[in-house]
């Protein structure tokens, strides 16, 4: 742990403070056990194996991980057993962080854009149904959660000619649409795309933030800050984003975006506990916690390393999800177990 005794006077008013940090290796392997089931006498894993996708209802600390090739599994006691919920309709795996998501004001809403098999989601947290398939499919996807009904979904296609071709539904993913837009699909590349509502979109291609209210028919630049997370995230009527240097937030469906709080690193999140005040993002630099809005961050955690050929860097393959309700961290990435890791 790091000696902040000597430089927190200077501190006292920075908005980014030492903590005790966990060292990058103190990662609890909560998955295999199940993997070693689901293989023992069946069907051998789809490569690259492990678990891909890894995501937290922050209402009750229930956390829902992705078996590659296996669907969905879920934990209502941090990992010890586990239980498959997607009613078999999802398969495949995670390419991105962002692939699997849910809906952080109703929690057991959730979307999963697999890629080599088969994406789905459940809109009241029950039923499943599987979108339908174009090919290798998803590198991740965004829901407009902001509706009683979602159906409205907006999601980037995996490895197309040309690169980066989007694809919107109105249906909950029975038919799709191409729109005109291309995003760059890569680790070192910026890129999002959003549902904001039935006709209303959002996307950035490292040029800042493009909208549109007429279903990607036209655009206009609203924002020249550039995005790093992929996704928006909605939670109690206001739309966030992160960047390089901190949250972006719109309160009136993407026409407007202002900076909020201190600066932060954020390519995944924000996850929220609580309230809107109590948010983790993940950058490349750790996991950040804040209890104000943002207003001061802490450190929370390092980066999970030691990853077998993917990385657990959030710029692309590495999945965190943040449990408020135990202060836990969980992380999965291709060909990996998920671990998870007690905050302080």
């Amino acid at each position: 742990m790091k000696n902040c005794s000597s430089i927190l006077p200077a501190l006292a008013t920075a908005s980014l403070f030492c903590a005790p940090v966990h060292a990058a290796d103190d990662w609890t392997d909560v998955s295999s056990p199940l993997v070693e089931r689901l293989t023992k006498d069946g069907p051998k894993q789809a490569w690259p194996g492990g678990c891909s996708g890894v995501v937290v209802n922050r209402l009750t600390g229930d956390v829902t991980i992705k078996v590659v090739g296996f669907g969905l599994w879920r934990s209502t006691d941090e990992g010890k057993n586990w239980q498959q919920i997607d009613d078999k309709s999802v398969t495949g795996r995670d390419e991105t962080g962002w692939a699997t998501s849910v809906d952080q004001n109703a929690p057991t809403r959730m979307a999963s854009f697999s890629l080599d098999g088969s994406a789905g989601w459940t809109a009241d947290g029950t039923k499943w149904k599987s979108f339908t398939t174009l090919g290798r499919n998803w590198d991740f996807g965004s829901v407009d959660w902001s509706a009683p009904a979602p159906l409205t979904i907006v999601a980037a296609k995996h490895e197309t000619d040309p690169p980066g071709e989007v694809y919107a539904t109105s249906d909950g993913g029975a038919t799709w649409k191409q729109l005109t837009i291309h995003l760059a699909g890569k680790p070192d590349r910026l890129s999002m795309a959003g549902a904001l509502g039935a006709t209303t979109f959002i996307y950035s291609n490292g040029d800042g933030i493009h909208r549109s209210t007429d279903a990607g028919s036209t655009w206009a630049k609203v924002s020249a800050v550039t995005p790093q997370t992929r996704l928006p995230v909605f939670f109690k009527g206001a739309h966030y984003l992160g960047s390089a240097k901190g949250l972006l937030v719109s309160k009136d469906l993407g026409a407007t975006w202002q900076e909020q709080g201190a600066v932060v690193n954020a390519w995944l999140g924000p996850f929220f506990g609580a309230s809107e005040k109590e948010m983790l993002v993940v950058g490349t630099d750790g996991a950040f916690l804040t209890k104000d809005a943002g207003t001061t961050w802490k450190k929370a955690a390092a980066l999970k390393s030691g990853s077998k050929g993917f990385s657990y860097n959030p710029n692309w393959f590495g999945c965190y999800a943040w449990d408020p309700v135990h202060n836990v961290l969980y992380v999965s990435t291709m060909g990996n177990p998920v671990f998870r890791i007690g905050l302080p």
